[in-house]
């Protein structure tokens, strides 16, 4: 492994920065910054062969043993190191780029003491004027750090300052979504949705005046604003699938096409300041995620920008920079994204920007070279939160249950408020007729049941005592709590063979951007919490087997590696199959799901063997589908629940009340004689207005 074959090295100094590698630390600029640890490991390789060429194939071997890796991710972690280092790819002063080969580590290495040994004779003028000159440097470099902190927080106070004083902007019955200022901030656009229909609405900011565009029989989203403020650009779909972007003349009242559904766009695109390109989401290749396009609008020609692999999830909500050199984004999947950056230029990569990862929904730059303002539930809840590009740090600004959200030429911000609740539902199979009855009901979120081994008792997650815990019930009585904390978030809790315990993971919830993921054993009559440090600190998910053995997902981008271990302090070993999306132990099966592809795989753990199912499950209800020891159920489009029976390799079930909460929504007992159901309440979604404050 990377840590027995190279961690144990000394601290050494790598140019003009110091390497600690037994706390994982750089001091850079003699400011002491924290890396992860697989930042370190791939540090240390190429530390181990100074001035040499390592290839890409030997990196990745080292630096991640007994794991399938992609070239993405470890292009990912080299510029995640060079943010650290501060280098340059294109004139590099630490790693150098062998294109299509490999890296070179071509800094300099020395003892962490070294310096030019002291003369007998007097030391030349020339030799004191560097020596001042450097230590003058230093003290400028102090006081840069200094005031980069002291900026950092001076924009999150003032922020939070200006968010205190939003006041309600649009608040229709409609759910109003996606706004946009118009270039002068004048203007805001955003989409009316009402049942199925969403129609464009054009408001004045200093009185309730508006203009609607669309047909009442179609859906349109996701407006944006020319530069001449006197088209709109948004998407269109039409009665029978049609879509498109186009663009809308306010002055004309005329509509042109300016992307066909080829690559099935999505809803969220953005113009560059100048107006002649357009950056969209869109399909790159077939079962691959989405990724993103640039369209030159004046010679109908595109570009792909980004092409994630299956592991990552898709590029979505694509922002571009205001002096239009680059696109901010979110990568991942439905609950778990992180912000990355790509310049505009030919032949750019994208960067991890090494924002927290989880349910993220917008963005919007408050400068040419940032921050982000970002609306995501990265510390416990749905908020606007700010993003340092150049410190990789983050803090929570304000605005709870805040979604898209936009920001005009003078600071002015405008975004989504939306309130969203889900409860469980008990269903019974025997008797489909009987109306399911809801269980332990809040005005807040509750989601990811299971049942426990003799179907008595419930674990679910739910914020209703504020962020988000795990709690345990029986059917007729009331939840308790047994794991929460102000320090982590806990998530997918599972139960034990014997139902003693619980299992689960935590997630750290940090502001410099490092997530480590944990799982932990908790008893359920104690509330004793053991971290299970042998699973490591890239959990996904973890089930314990019938042989009391435990299956782990690590973590691999937006997916998972799936191992297991004999017990849960053993180190854990990789099986061999496929990265999932999504997988369930039930005995000793799993079923799991790969990213981007349909239908399920489904093995027996103790002979390995594994084999398909058709049953319909992909990307569309990814979390909507549980396995028991007999059938898989899962939501199916019309919606429906239904049971694929394992052995009938059919349908034998189906109920019109499916889920419709975000995440794990779907549980059965071991007899299926009873089922859950997590069920999302309509959302109210209005619009907020938050000016910057006039000095006092």
């Amino acid at each position: 492994m990377a840590d027995a074959a190279f961690r144990d090295r000394a601290p050494f100094k790598l140019g003009e920065v110091e390497v600690r590698p037994a706390s994982n630390e750089l001091v850079v600029a003699r400011a002491v910054v924290r890396v992860k640890p697989r930042l370190m490991d791939v540090l240390l390789r190429l530390a181990a062969s100074p001035g040499q060429v390592v290839t890409r194939e030997a990196l990745i071997a080292d630096a991640w043993p007994r794991r399938m890796v992609n070239d993405e991710v470890l292009s990912r972690v080299i510029a995640d190191l060079r943010g650290v280092l501060r280098d340059d790819a294109r004139e590099a002063r630490y790693i150098e780029t062998l294109p299509k080969v490999g890296y070179r580590l071509i800094a300099p290495i020395s003892a962490p003491g070294d310096s030019p040994p002291k003369a007998a004779r007097r030391v030349p003028r020339a030799a004191t004027l560097v020596a001042l000159v450097c230590a003058l440097l230093g003290i400028v470099a102090a006081v840069v750090a200094w005031h980069r902190t002291a900026d950092m927080n001076d924009g999150v106070t003032s922020l939070t300052r200006q968010l205190a004083g939003a006041e309600p902007f649009s608040s229709g019955v409609e759910l109003e979504i996606l706004p946009r200022f118009s270039p002068d901030g004048s203007r805001v656009a955003f989409a009316a949705v009402e049942d199925s229909r969403a129609r464009i609405v054009v408001r004045e900011v200093h009185s309730a005046q508006r203009v609607v565009i669309g047909d009442s029989d179609e859906v349109s989203n996701g407006p944006v604003f020319f530069p001449d403020g006197q088209r709109l650009a948004f998407f269109r779909r039409a009665e029978g699938g049609h879509c498109e972007i186009a663009a809308f003349d306010l002055r004309t009242q005329t509509r042109e096409r300016l992307v066909d559904c080829a690559r099935s766009p999505q809803a969220r695109f953005d113009l560059t300041p100048d107006g002649r390109t357009l950056v969209y989401t869109g399909t790159i290749r077939p079962q691959f995620p989405a990724g993103l396009v640039a369209r030159d609008l004046a010679t109908d020609t595109e570009r792909v920008l980004t092409s994630p692999t299956p592991d990552l999830g898709n590029d979505v909500s694509p922002r571009v920079s205001p002096d239009g050199t680059t696109v901010a984004f979110l990568r991942g999947t439905q609950s778990s994204r992180e912000v990355w950056t790509i310049k505009l230029a030919e032949g750019a990569e994208a960067t991890n920007t090494g924002s927290p990862r989880g349910p993220s929904y917008g963005l919007a730059w408050l400068g040419s070279r940032g921050p982000l303002l970002v609306s995501a539930d990265w510390f416990g809840q749905r908020a606007l939160n700010r993003l340092d590009l150049s410190a990789r740090t983050a803090a929570m600004v304000g605005a709870r249950g805040a979604r898209s959200v936009d920001v005009d030429r003078a600071g002015n911000l405008v975004f989504e408020n939306a309130v969203y609740s889900a409860n469980l539902f008990l269903l019974d199979p025997a008797h489909g007729d009987a109306k399911p009855r809801e269980l332990w009901p809040s005005t807040r979120y509750t989601n990811q049941p299971e049942f426990s081994p003799d179907g008595t008792r419930v674990l679910f997650v739910s914020n209703r005592d504020g962020a988000g815990a795990i709690y345990v019930a029986t059917l007729d009585g009331a939840p308790k709590r047994i794991l929460a904390t102000d320090d982590f978030a806990y998530m997918r809790p599972h139960w034990s063979r014997d139902g003693r315990f619980v299992y689960a993971v935590r997630v750290t919830r940090r502001e410099d951007g490092e997530r480590v993921q944990q799982a932990v054993r908790a008893n359920v009559d104690t509330g004793n919490v053991e971290v299970l440090a042998a699973l490591g600190t890239n959990v996904y998910d973890v089930h314990e087997a019938a042989n009391g053995g435990i299956v782990v997902g690590e973590v691999s981008g937006n997916a998972a590696r799936l191992m297991r271990a004999s017990a849960a302090d053993a180190v854990p070993e990789r099986l061999p199959w496929p990265v999932a999306s999504e997988y369930q132990v039930a005995g000793d099966r799993i079923a799991f799901m790969q990213p981007n592809l349909s239908g399920l795989t489904l093995c027996d753990l103790r002979t390995l063997r594994c084999e398909p199912l058709d049953a319909a499950v992909d990307e569309t209800n990814r979390f909507d589908w549980f396995l028991t020891r007999d059938a898989v159920w899962y939501r199916t489009p019309a919606p429906e629940v239904v049971r694929y029976d394992l052995s009938k390799r059919a349908i034998t079930w189906r109920h019109a009340f499916a889920p419709t909460a975000f995440g794990l929504s779907l549980a059965v007992s071991p007899d299926e004689r009873a089922l859950l159901v997590a069920r999302e309440a309509p959302p109210v979604i209005d619009l907020m207005y938050a000016p910057v404050p006039t000095p006092r």
